[in-house]
C-alpha cells in the first residue's frame, strides 16, 4: 500500500506542459488521499492499523459518519477528461504544489519505517520513538504546507484535479477531526466549482463562523438542508446556529482583550508535552489568578505527568488533568471560583476551562468552588451569559495535535474486545511566569 501511496503521490510521467481540468471529478485521486492524511495523525500504539489490508474495501470518499458520498463527474470525464495546457503564471504555483506533495509524501514513508522498526524492536526502541515522534510532528506541518501550496494552484488554475482532489479530502479529513483552521476559503472555493459533497457545507458554515464571515453561517446551513436534508445537519451545527446570533458580541470582546495582552505579552505559559505532539497554552492570570496559580503549581510538582485526556468527544472537547484517568479524582484541593470576574472569559475554540462537580440536584448545573484538577479544552466554542465554570487558558500552538486526539467517550457502550489506551500528557512544564509568588488560596 505505501508503494501505492508513493506512486500515487511521486507520478514519474508528470509534464508541466499541460495538467487534466475537472474539480468535481474527484473520485478517482479521493480514494487515495484519506490513507494519507489519516497516517499523520496515529500514534505508534495503533499505527499498524492505519494501512488498509490488500483488497480492502476503497471504494470512494466517505462523510463524516462514514457514509458514502456521492461522486460528482462533469461530462468531460465520461470520456477523455480535457487536458488544458498551462500558462506562465501557472507554472510556480504548480512546482510548489507537486513539491511540497512529494516532500509530505517522503516524510510520511520514513514515519512509516521509524513505526516498524520501532515494533519489531530494532536496535534501540528509544531512537526509534524519538525519530518517529520527530517525523510526524514533520509531516503534520508538511501536510498544511501542502494543503497551502494546492489552494495556491487552485487560486490561479481553478479547475486543477489533483489540486481539488488534495484540498477535498483534507477538508473531509478536517471536518471528521475537529481541524477548522484556514479552511472556510477552501470549502467555499469548492462550492463555487459546483463540489457539493454534505461535509463541504458543514466545514464551510461552521469556520465561517471561527473566522468573523457571519453572515455566511446559516447561507451554508440552508444550502445543505435544501440539497442533502436536515439529517445531515449535526448537533455541533445545531449549536453553531444557535449561537451565531450573539458569537459576534461576545468574540468582538476578547479580541480586544487579546490585542491587550499581546502588547503586554507577559502572561504564563505551559507546554505540554503530549502522546500526539506539542501544546502551548497561554493562562488567564488576569481574570483568572488564583485558577492559573493553581495550574500552575500542578505543573511544577509534576502533578499532570502522565495524565490521560480520558474524554475526547468530536467538535466538543478534550478533558483531563485526572492521573487516575475516569474523571473521579482530585488534586485533594479544591479552589474558588473565578467565573463571576467582571471580564470573565468565554469559552472559545482551543480556550481552557475548569470542570467541576455536577450538581445531583440538577444535571445542568455544578457545585459551587468544587474546581480542583481537571480541565477542558474547547474544539468548538460554546457561549453562554452566566458562565457556570472559570475560564483559565487558551491553546497558542498545537490546536490541530488537541484535534487529533483519540476520541474517547465513557458513556459510549465499548463493543470491541481490544481499547486502545487514550492520549495522554507526557510531560508538563512552566515556560515562564510573572516575577511573583503563585500562592494558591483553596476552598477552606
Amino acid at each position: 500500500m505505501w508503494t501505492l501511496l508513493k506512486i500515487f503521490l511521486h507520478p514519474g510521467s508528470r509534464v508541466l506542459g499541460s495538467r487534466v481540468q475537472g474539480i468535481a471529478a474527484l473520485s478517482a485521486s479521493v480514494v487515495l488521499w484519506p490513507m494519507v492524511t489519516s497516517v499523520v495523525a496515529q500514534d505508534l500504539v495503533d499505527a499498524q492499523d492505519l494501512v488498509p489490508a490488500e483488497g480492502a474495501e476503497t471504494d470512494g470518499p466517505k462523510d463524516a459518519s462514514g457514509k458514502p458520498l456521492p461522486v460528482l463527474v462533469p461530462e468531460a470525464a465520461a470520456g477523455e477528461p480535457e487536458v488544458v495546457p498551462i500558462t506562465p503564471e501557472q507554472e510556480g504555483p504548480i512546482r510548489a504544489f507537486i513539491e511540497a506533495r512529494d516532500q509530505w509524501a517522503d516524510t510520511l514513508v520514513a514515519m512509516k519505517a521509524a513505526s516498524i522498526r520501532f515494533s519489531n524492536k530494532e536496535g534501540n526502541a528509544d531512537e526509534h520513538k524519538k525519530a518517529y515522534r520527530e517525523l510526524r510532528d514533520r509531516a503534520r506541518v508538511e501536510m498544511n504546507v501542502t494543503f497551502d501550496r494546492a489552494m495556491d494552484l487552485l487560486r490561479v488554475r481553478k479547475e486543477d484535479f489533483e489540486a481539488g482532489a488534495m484540498i477535498a479530502t483534507m477538508l473531509d479529513y478536517r471536518a471528521s477531526n475537529s481541524l477548522y483552521e484556514n479552511s472556510y476559503e477552501a470549502a467555499e472555493m469548492m462550492l463555487e466549482a459546483g463540489v457539493t459533497y454534505p461535509f463541504l457545507y458543514l466545514i464551510a458554515a461552521r469556520t465561517a463562523l471561527l473566522e468573523g464571515k457571519y453572515d455566511q453561517v446559516m447561507k451554508h446551513y440552508n444550502a445543505l438542508v435544501e440539497l442533502h436534508g436536515v439529517e445531515k445537519l449535526e448537533d455541533v451545527d445545531k449549536m453553531v446556529a444557535s449561537i451565531v446570533e450573539v458569537y459576534p458580541k461576545f468574540w468582538d470582546a476578547e479580541k480586544k482583550l487579546l490585542e491587550a495582552e499581546a502588547k503586554a505579552d507577559d502572561l504564563p505559559r505551559v507546554l505540554l508535552e503530549t502522546s500526539r505532539g506539542p501544546v502551548t497554552v497561554e493562562l488567564f492570570e488576569n481574570e483568572a489568578p488564583n485558577t492559573v496559580a493553581n495550574f500552575i503549581k500542578l505543573v511544577e510538582d509534576g502533578y499532570y505527568d502522565g495524565a490521560d485526556f480520558y474524554q475526547v468527544v468530536d467538535d466538543f472537547l478534550a478533558m483531563g488533568g485526572d492521573p487516575v484517568g475516569d474523571g473521579t479524582s482530585t488534586s485533594g484541593h479544591f479552589i474558588p471560583d473565578e467565573h463571576d470576574h467582571p471580564q470573565a472569559r468565554q469559552l472559545f475554540r482551543g480556550y481552557l476551562v475548569m470542570a467541576k462537580v455536577p450538581d445531583p440536584r440538577d444535571s445542568k448545573t455544578y457545585v459551587a468552588n468544587s474546581a480542583s484538577s481537571q480541565f477542558a479544552i474547547a474544539l468548538m466554542p460554546m457561549i453562554r451569559e452566566n458562565r457556570p465554570q472559570t475560564v483559565f487558558g487558551r491553546v497558542i500552538e498545537g490546536m490541530d495535535v488537541v484535534a487529533s486526539f483519540r476520541r474517547v467517550d465513557p458513556t459510549e457502550k465499548k463493543e470491541k474486545s481490544v481499547q486502545l489506551p487514550p492520549d495522554r500528557i507526557e510531560t508538563a512544564k512552566v515556560l515562564r511566569k510573572r516575577d511573583h509568588e503563585y500562592k494558591v488560596e483553596y476552598v477552606k
